[in-house]
């Protein structure tokens, strides 16, 4: 039937744009966090340690938007911002394949990472301008936004993240700028 034909790539470009795009925000009560994200307590404002998590297959969140920015200021690190929705079925692939990624990890180590559960922290999603779910954030140390992803596999991370902390390196291996 020629009608069938075009319902089903109708259909077939829908479902890849809701692929692409990511889940959409919804007004929805909050449930537990997903499995896969862990947080470390918001309370201890000290330096961020490379590796206390348990597993190192795993990166390792610091609770809360607010206290991952000072964090991040404190430490002088960049940040990796993860917003995410309990009822996002993209947000649990991305935490389950993505963000598993042992090369993933290994440089998250060298991040202050949050994960805003955009449930419970709506003000966050609406700072960054954030309306579609799964999106990763990158924050240099000055807090400006270099690298930014929507879906489930967030093209792109791993490289944005490398270059992000070798232009770190580099600007700090460069001999400070004498006044004439």
């Amino acid at each position: 039937m020629p009608g069938s034909r075009h319902s089903r790539r109708g259909v077939r470009l829908a479902w890849l744009a809701a692929l692409a795009a990511g889940c959409a925000v919804r007004d929805e009560p909050a449930a537990p966090p997903a499995r896969g994200w862990q947080a470390v307590s918001a309370i201890d404002s000290g330096p961020l340690r490379a590796a206390v998590t348990a597993s190192p297959t795993s990166i390792e969140y610091v609770e809360g938007c607010e206290s991952g920015l000072r964090r991040a200021a404190e430490d002088r690190r960049p940040l990796l911002l993860v917003f995410r929705a309990s009822w996002c079925g993209w947000s649990e692939q991305l935490a389950r394949e993505t963000l598993a990624d042992e090369r993933l990890v290994g440089l998250s180590r060298r991040f202050v990472c949050v994960a805003v559960d955009a449930d419970r922290d709506a003000a966050a999603c609406r700072r960054f301008a954030v309306d579609r779910f799964p999106t990763v954030l990158l924050l240099d140390v000055a807090g400006v936004e270099r690298f930014r992803a929507t879906g489930s596999t967030a093209a792109g991370l791993f490289d944005a993240m490398a270059g992000l902390i070798a232009d770190r390196e580099r600007l700090a291996a460069e001999p400070p700028a004498t006044p004439r």
